[in-house]
């Protein structure tokens, strides 16, 4: 009877501690997973471990009214080609051309997803050229990338503004209509007409007082590495505004695109001397497009970073050749672990 009674207690202990932990693990992680969900589970993780490191792939992500190709012309003209013969992964995402960082973010975040998937990489490097930038940080920011974007770096992107969107927003008063829509054509380039409905709504974001609330609201991701380059041009060396750079400035100067003439000349307004407008590409001042690590100054305006119009040769003046540029940057990755 009593060796009855010792064991009737022991499964009373049992069940009661068994209840206990059930009871415990349900209320801290939910209900208890079905089988499959386990597995499933594992399988997820199994896929996490199977994901190769660096060096991560590299997803280039144009800028404002940007495109995909035009004949024989691509946004960050022969780039890719270029970093593919020299054994590098390269993607070139295509997103709406006018629109809000916040909407082309989505479309950027499932180009990055699908690299992930097709290359099976744990991450990817992004590098952008103007919007593309913001773009990449309202990825990493606002829609929680920071877990598969392992670095971005940034080309002449406005990350506190253009002044060039200011007036074309109506921000500054006294514009004639007929100098707005000749900024909107510059801007637009070959790509579309300035009559554009969703062009002059696209712009608003990149203002000044907009993007100082878009900053507040978009801080960086700690997981993820920042770097940034900044052109500068209209015969501008800017010793003083590059200084500070990774990799140094150089002594050549750059000839201003025509394309971008009346643009520039927006920066007059806002310079303390307007016979020397504060040291811009045609588009970005050099102050805005610095960000994260910064690495330096490049002698080229804002079409030039690309490669634009159909850059086949280094230019004569600045010695600039983008496809160097893009080369040297990678290289900047790669040698930072990326």
């Amino acid at each position: 009877m009593r060796a009855k009674t010792v064991v009737s207690r022991q499964t009373f202990v049992r069940s009661t501690l068994c209840g206990w932990l059930l009871v415990a693990l349900s209320a801290g992680c939910g209900e208890l997973p079905a089988e499959d969900a386990v597995g499933s589970l594992g399988s997820q993780r199994e896929a996490l471990r199977a994901c190769k490191g660096a060096p991560y792939p590299i997803v280039l992500a144009h800028g404002f009214a940007g495109f995909e190709r035009i004949g024989p012309l691509n946004y960050f003209f022969q780039v890719a080609s270029d970093l593919r013969s020299r054994g590098e992964t390269v993607v070139e995402a295509q997103v709406p051309p006018y629109e809000s960082s916040t909407v082309r973010a989505a479309t950027l975040g499932a180009v990055v997803d699908d690299t992930l998937k097709i290359y099976g990489a744990c991450k990817v490097n992004l590098i952008g050229h103007s919007q593309g930038g913001i773009d990449g940080r309202a990825l990493i920011s606002g829609l929680g990338y920071g877990d598969r974007v392992a670095s971005l770096l940034t080309i002449s992107s406005p990350h506190r503004g253009t002044e060039v969107a200011d007036v074309v927003s109506g921000l500054v008063p006294g514009f004639s209509y007929d100098l707005i829509n000749a900024i909107l054509k510059a801007l637009s380039g070959v790509t579309d007409a300035p009559g554009s409905p969703n062009l002059k709504a696209a712009l608003v974001q990149l203002s000044t007082p907009a993007m100082q609330r878009w900053n507040a609201l978009h801080p960086d991701d700690a997981r993820v590495r920042y770097y940034s380059v900044a052109g500068r041009s209209a015969g501008r060396i800017a010793a003083s505004e590059c200084a500070g750079g990774a990799w140094g400035n150089s002594s050549r100067i750059d000839l201003l695109d025509p394309l971008l003439a009346i643009p520039e000349g927006v920066f007059a307004l806002y310079s303390p001397n307007p016979l020397v407008p504060r040291p811009n590409d045609g588009l970005v001042t050099v102050q805005s497009a610095k960000w994260g690590k910064f690495l330096g100054c490049v002698p080229a305006d804002h079409l030039d970073e690309v490669g634009q119009i159909g850059h086949l040769f280094p230019d004569v003046v600045s010695g600039f050749s983008h496809k160097k540029l893009f080369r040297k940057i990678v290289a900047e990755l790669r040698k930072d672990g990326l």
